[in-house]
């Protein structure tokens, strides 16, 4: 017992090893950090941006301001709005390439592309988007009337004198630096060469200071880039009221994907009261006096029992259309191309299905894709008084898009909530919203009806 407790150390308070760690952990001197700017490849990456400034800026002021005059001066003729719009576009593309040379070139990973104002007339493998024929130029207006353009277009405008700064500073600070340090190389061949270095004292000293001025010469362009990070980020960044118009647009998601969550929790709810628990009641009543007439009336019993068998069989079918209404097993195990199949086989009308999937989307954009298929379908056939309907399944840029499409009578539109539960096509708008995706309607009196749904599934 003495020889363990002899060979026990005292054990030290909780927090000395942590002060230990900390000495031990070694600090780069004062120098090194003076130094450290000429190791980094930041330092050339903002030294390369700062020299390409100057020719971008010519670049993009040159051809933001030519085209807006012409198009302003051109305005008394057809030909000044198309050029105009045309401008308008490639306004927010040259931002765009803006907010990349910047992520690229400024490390400013959270400069993300605003979305093109170019209207969408063909997705990306090629097919023709009916909804947007004829709204095109909303696209390029709901852009104008945001903030986002305004600051792209007061970004070109103040690229080029921001661009000479840049430039001439960069120049400048490497061109002084440079110079000195080589002035010992090069002095010896002024014609003044003694009165103005005052012998072999003064280039060395002019050495000394170039040594000084190449030391500095990268703060100088990391403080330039400190404040092009901040213009930049205030002009092609996304401001308060942008964010805030980002947070309600997730907020009324979020409220629309409840309702659609309550709208099919009530849609459950009356399909197990109304429709199985029924049915099981009325089994466990026929059962009750088939087991009282069993002994008295055997074939009174036994057709009973027949009755009841065939409630048995029905309140099967429908447990199994409510479990596949939820999320069938199918969907699970085999994906949305064989669930649509399934879908399509039991219709009543005939439909044809069409899949071009690469690769299995994401279980909720698969889910919601399946609900949009199923719920087109069932209005097919309840509503638009159709004898064909196509259903079209494809990845498009990152998104998942659905089309559901017959020859029915048309008239559908998305409706308003009743109350608090959305309904119709209204509902599956709201669980469409919930997932951030859209749904487009068009359907003109006499038809054809065809519903796009499209689910981001990156």
């Amino acid at each position: 017992m003495s020889t363990m407790m002899d060979t026990v150390e005292p054990t030290e308070p909780a927090g000395e090893p942590l002060a230990v760690a900390e000495d031990a952990t070694p600090k780069r001197s004062w120098w090194r950090r003076l130094l450290a700017p000429w190791h980094q490849m930041q330092t050339l990456k903002e030294n390369v941006h700062f020299l390409l400034d100057l020719p971008v800026g010519i670049a993009i002021f040159t051809y933001v301001v030519t085209m807006l005059s012409l198009g302003f001066g051109m305005l008394i003729t057809l030909i000044g709005f198309p050029i105009l719009l045309f401008t308008v576009i490639t306004i927010r593309w040259i931002g765009n390439f803006e907010r990349a040379r910047a992520r690229v070139f400024l490390d400013m990973p959270d400069l993300a592309a605003a979305p093109s104002l170019a209207p969408r007339w063909h997705d990306a493998d090629g097919n023709r988007l009916e909804h947007e024929r004829g709204h095109w130029w909303r696209t390029i207006l709901a852009g104008v009337t945001k903030p986002t353009f305004w600051k792209e277009l007061l970004y070109d405008a103040l690229i080029l004198p921001w661009g000479i700064a840049t430039f001439t500073v960069t120049v400048m600070v490497w061109s002084v630096a440079l110079g000195l340090v080589s002035t010992p190389a090069w002095s010896w061949a002024l014609s003044d060469n003694e009165q103005w270095t005052g012998g072999i004292l003064k280039p060395a000293g002019w050495f000394v200071l170039g040594i000084v001025a190449l030391v500095a010469a990268p703060w100088v362009i990391r403080g330039v880039a400190w404040l092009t990070r901040q213009a930049t980020r205030g002009l092609l960044g996304t401001s308060a009221a942008e964010l805030e118009a980002k947070i309600e647009h997730l907020s009324e998601s979020r409220s629309r994907s409840v309702d659609a969550a309550t709208a099919e929790r009530q849609r459950i709810e009356r399909a197990l009261h109304d429709g199985a628990q029924m049915r099981l009641t009325s089994l466990a009543m026929e059962l009750g006096r088939a087991k009282e007439k069993l002994a008295s009336d055997p074939e009174g019993a036994a057709a009973l029992i027949d009755e009841a068998h065939g409630e048995a069989k029905a309140a099967l079918v429908e447990l199994r259309d409510l479990a596949r209404g939820i999320h069938p097993s199918v969907l699970t195990d085999r994906g949305l191309d064989a669930a649509v199949h399934a879908l399509a086989a039991r219709a009543p009308i005939p439909v044809d299905v069409t899949v071009d999937l690469p690769e299995r989307p994401p279980p909720v954009a698969e889910a919601t894709a399946y609900y949009v298929i199923a719920e087109g379908l069932t209005n097919v056939s309840r509503h638009a008084e159709a004898s064909r309907a196509t259903v079209l399944i494809r990845q498009a840029s990152g998104r998942l898009v659905v089309e559901v499409q017959d020859d029915g009578r048309g008239g559908a539109s998305i409706g308003a909530h009743d109350g608090i539960v959305p309904t119709g096509l209204r509902g599956l708008a709201d669980r469409v919203a919930g997932v951030d995706g859209e749904l487009v309607v068009t359907s003109p009196p006499g038809g054809p009806t065809v519903i796009r749904a499209e689910v981001p599934c990156g």
